[in-house]
């Protein structure tokens, strides 16, 4: 066995998950940490880390090194997204991360971040057969994918993400309920988008990644009694927005007992989605339980297993 580390330095959070990988390939998820560190409010507010963000984040990875070494993991890739892409002082928190912990940290684009959630999926289901849409919807940005019968054929990024949009608000003076009057400014891309790269395809169904869609899915379950936690319908998402958008913030936390770094940011994710899947004219949303901490691992264990 081998033992990988993914980190994915999000927006709302950074996360660390490992990984022991056999001779075939196969990874079993064997430790998955999170820690509360929203980059995304300082970057999208005035774009700078704070010190006392950046003092978070730095004992968030004086964490990890020490389970990575615990672990006895010999290969790990950091990767961070529309946050640190937009930080100023990007380079000198980078350098702060890797002098105080070692992790180095990769920071990549939209259409990497594409590809590394869709090898997620693709490890997880068959979509050999299928035309889907992914929506993976972070703190910063929202990556949209068409994939064909497994082949990935477009994917874009939108400055759509939760803690941006939440930031919005806050810059403009507006409330909750202003966020589908928000995102629909902003949602003529995402009908180029969809227009342009599903000329003469129907799709089977969209594919939600990452904790938000996560969360919905048990919601699914508590609220609407359903039996799954794996999908959805589109008029299914609509009626858990009437329900979490009837209660505040801390009623989630209270009732819903979600983190309040979730109570906050689920309506945006749910709202974008919900405007996602309009637009596109799909009815059933997969959740696969992957997000793009699967995808670095996978991928890292495919060079790791190309490596002589």
């Amino acid at each position: 066995m081998e033992s990988l580390a993914a980190i994915d330095i999000g927006s709302n959070a950074i996360r660390l998950v490992i990984g022991a990988m056999d001779e075939f390939g196969d990874i079993r998820i064997v430790k998955k940490v999170r820690e509360p560190v929203r980059l995304g409010k300082d970057v999208f507010g005035d774009g700078t880390i704070s010190a006392k963000t950046r003092d978070k984040a730095l004992e968030a990875f004086q964490k990890f090194r020490m389970l990575i070494k615990q672990h006895d993991v010999h290969f790990t890739k950091a990767v961070a997204t529309s946050a640190l892409r937009e930080a100023k002082g990007r380079d000198e928190f980078v350098q702060q991360v890797k002098k105080s912990s070692g992790i180095e940290i990769d920071v990549i684009d939209g259409l990497e971040e594409g590809r590394l959630i869709y090898s997620a999926v693709s490890h997880r289901m068959n979509l050999n057969d299928k035309v889907v849409l992914l929506i993976d919807i972070g703190g910063g940005s929202v990556e949209l994918t068409i994939a064909d019968h497994g082949v990935r054929k477009a994917t874009q990024t939108f400055k759509l993400g939760t803690v941006r949009l939440l930031q919005l608000l806050e810059n403009r003076g507006l409330k909750e309920k202003h966020l589908g009057e928000v995102i629909a400014e902003q949602l003529a891309p995402v009908r180029e988008f969809l227009k342009t790269h599903t000329k003469g395809l129907h799709l089977d169904f969209a594919i939600g990644t990452g904790g938000n869609f996560e969360t919905l899915g048990k919601l699914r379950v508590a609220l609407l009694h359903k039996n799954s936690i794996f999908s959805m319908t589109h008029k299914e998402l609509r009626n858990l927005l009437e329900h979490l958008e009837s209660m505040s913030v801390k009623e989630r936390i209270q009732f819903l007992r979600l983190r309040p770094d979730r109570a906050d940011v689920l309506v945006p994710a749910a709202r974008v989605t919900e405007a996602v899947m309009s637009i596109a004219e799909v009815e059933m949303l997969s959740i696969p339980y992957v997000g793009l901490r699967d995808g670095i691992l996978a991928d890292l264990g495919s060079r790791v297993l190309a490596t002589p």
